[in-house]
């Protein structure tokens, strides 16, 4: 890994302008690992530009320095792009695609086991729990100084996507690195309590009534709840009130595969999945209708209607257990 964070370090001493993406529908990793890259470059004296294509989910905003990510506009003339947490090019909207030059360099940092290496730079690695791992990693290696600003940005991209450091992938330098994130100063109960005991009400109301609706299959190893576009509009949900609630379902004893759907306005189905057991890789299954991401971990979209979904990916679920 060294040669490749050589290689990106010497691209980005080159570089004058600089673009972070991160995939649409950011979560706590893709936000944390972006706005924390972006301020890393900036003390390099760099011109820096943060762009996603949504928002910043409301249950986010409290980091420092989210307010730097903008909805795509225009066009960039940055010499360099990363791209970080986005397993394949498809996670970006094109019209954030359309804004970069044709001429400049782009490195991609991810940790997802089916991102396909594109761009002129790779820096993949799926032993890590969060792209927010693999900031801190380039950070160290160029001799970067962070501070308390960055540091909270990378403690909230490493503790979603572990899952609070409960996940399989959650490796002893990962706590080490945290201990790390803390020396600079991150009042870790603040995060904490603005990441996981700060949600709205709506969200609350969305998850009773999510779990109304639960199902389950396989004799109990299989749970799913779904969430019509008809409730989403009736309670306003906004992008990540509905974070955790798989992880909810998933905590059943018995259950192995956890499943939750989300009908779009598009009429697609974004479906979310997570695992007990290495030996059930949703990775492989996701993977079967176009998607990816880990063993234990995965997403997809599938052509609706939601019924039809949900079936079509119960069929699957089913061939894993034979």
């Amino acid at each position: 890994m060294n040669a490749i964070l050589a290689r990106i370090q010497e691209r980005i001493d080159a570089a004058a302008s600089i673009l972070v993406l991160s995939h649409d529908r950011p979560d706590g990793d893709a936000i944390g690992s972006a706005v924390a890259m972006g301020l890393l470059l900036e003390a390099q004296g760099k011109l820096v530009r943060i762009v996603n294509f949504d928002d910043v989910p409301e249950s986010l905003r409290f980091l420092p320095g989210s307010e730097k990510v903008t909805r795509p506009t225009g066009s960039s003339d940055a010499d360099l792009v990363f791209v970080l947490d986005s397993a394949g090019k498809d996670r970006i909207h094109p019209t954030v695609w359309e804004m970069i030059s044709p001429s400049a360099t782009l490195i991609n940092i991810d940790h997802h086991i089916s991102n396909s290496g594109y761009g002129d730079l790779a820096y993949i690695d799926v032993d890590a729990p969060a792209t927010g791992q693999l900031v801190y990693e380039l950070a160290v290696f160029c001799d970067w100084t962070m501070n308390a600003v960055i540091g909270e940005n990378l403690l909230a991209a490493i503790s979603t996507d572990t899952g609070s450091f409960r996940y399989p992938s959650t490796s002893p330098r990962t706590f080490f690195i945290a201990g790390e994130i803390a020396a600079l100063g991150v009042d870790i109960g603040r995060v904490n309590r603005m990441l996981y005991e700060n949600y709205p009400a709506r969200r609350v109301e969305a998850l009773t009534r999510l779990l109304q609706g639960m199902r389950t299959a396989c004799e109990g190893r299989y749970v799913s709840v779904h969430l019509p576009l008809t409730l989403s509009e009736e309670l306003n949900l906004q992008v990540g009130d509905t974070e955790g609630v798989i992880d909810v379902i998933r905590a059943i004893d018995t259950v192995l595969i956890s499943a939750f759907f989300e009908e779009l306005p598009d009429g697609k189905i974004r479906v979310s999945s997570r695992s007990k057991d290495e030996s059930f890789s949703v990775g492989t299954l996701c993977a079967r209708f176009g998607g990816g991401g880990h063993t234990l971990a995965a997403g997809a979209r599938l052509s609706g209607p939601l019924e039809s979904a949900e079936a079509r990916f119960l069929a699957e679920v089913e061939t894993l257990f034979l």
